[in-house]
Formats: structure tokens, sequence, C-alpha cells
């Protein structure tokens, strides 16, 4: 859910990623993109909608029905290895994701939900086995434009961690877009406190 704000540059290695749909069978493509870019934790960077925005491949796009949105729910089981803080940080990113999509008459999908109440990260330090957990409760509004950008809002906890006498937060909403042209933050608000320094106190 989290890597930190150079994102650019962080070198994120996934370890074990298990998402299960109760709706269908999906495929191992779609699993694996779900579970690594759907995660709430992301710090208040492109980062964030980086990820979201591959949400746009998730839900099948085909059916064509106005009269109802599709609704289908993932189990997320995620773990990865992420070393932008100084040290390794192996995070583990559990939830129960409900995915509602919208589509029009010719079966174009024109908005998506995604909703995460009981989302949860936990980082440990392999070094020292130290480990800390956060809830991470999200939602997130995907809107598919007619020229082809997407606009994503996401709102929620990113994360809240104690350590060193401290508690950071990171949460709020930010709207950003997507375009292919690149991707513009239009907005953003709520307290971003920094994940590395978070973690440094907490398990560093």
């Amino acid at each position: 859910m989290l890597p930190p704000r150079n994102w650019q540059n962080s070198a994120v290695k996934p370890a074990t990623s298990t998402l299960n749909s109760e709706v269908g069978t999906e495929p191992a493509a779609h699993r694996q993109e779900t579970a690594m870019h759907t995660s709430p934790g992301i710090v208040r960077t492109a980062l964030t909608a980086a990820g979201l925005a591959l949400m746009a491949q998730f839900l099948p796009t085909g059916v064509a029905s106005a009269a109802a949105p599709e609704h289908e729910w993932v189990t997320l089981d995620d773990t990865f290895v992420w070393n932008d803080c100084g040290f390794p940080v192996v995070q583990h990113d559990t939830g129960q994701l409900h995915f509602v999509a919208w589509f029009d008459e010719s079966g174009t999908r024109q908005r998506q939900l995604v909703a995460a109440p009981g989302s949860r990260s936990t980082f440990t330090n392999p070094s020292t086995g130290n480990s800390v957990s956060s809830a991470t409760p999200y939602v997130v509004h995907k809107t598919d434009n007619p020229d082809g950008s997407v606009t994503v809002a996401f709102t929620g906890l990113r994360f809240m961690v104690r350590g060193g006498g401290s508690t950071y937060v990171d949460s709020g909403r930010e709207v950003i877009v997507f375009a292919e042209s690149g991707v513009t933050l239009l907005s953003s608000a709520g307290p971003s406190a920094d994940l590395c320094d978070a973690l440094q106190a907490a398990i560093g």
C-alpha cells in the first residue's frame, strides 16, 4: 500500500500476492495489479494516483447494462518489500475491496468506486523484527472522462503510526487527473506525515 514519496526511484519488490475474488474468476494479471495498486497506504504523491489509475483495468468493461452497477468483492492479502527509508521494510496489506462500476448503454464504463473500510497495513523491519500496524480505510472514486483522461478522488486514512512519543498521520482527500500528457494533482487536503519518519520512529 505504501512505498514512500520518492516513488520514481523506489525499488518495490512483491514477495507474495494473494487476491481472491468472490464473484467469478479473475486472470492472474488482474489479481496481481489489484493487489499491488489499490492499496490505501500510498503516501500523498503521484504514486497514489499512479497506482489507483490502474483500476481502469480491474473490472470487465464489456457489460452492456445501464440499469444497475456491477459489483465485485475482492480479498486483498499482499506482501512486498521496499527500501526507501534507509532500511528494508516488509509490508503486509490485508482487506476486503468492494468494486462498483457504472456503464452506459453501450457497455462503456463511466465511473468506478472502490471501498475498503477494513483494510490494514503492517510494516516490519526484518533487521530488528520490530513491527507496527495501521488501519487504512479508504474510498476511491474514479471517473472515465470523454477525452480519455481519468479523474481519481482518494479519500481515507493512509496510515496512523505511533513511535518515539509521537503520532504520525497521513489522511484526507486528493483529486488527481491522469492523461496521456501526464498526471495533474487538482487538490489535496488533510494531514500528511512522512511515512519514512513514522517508520524510523516506530520500527527503525
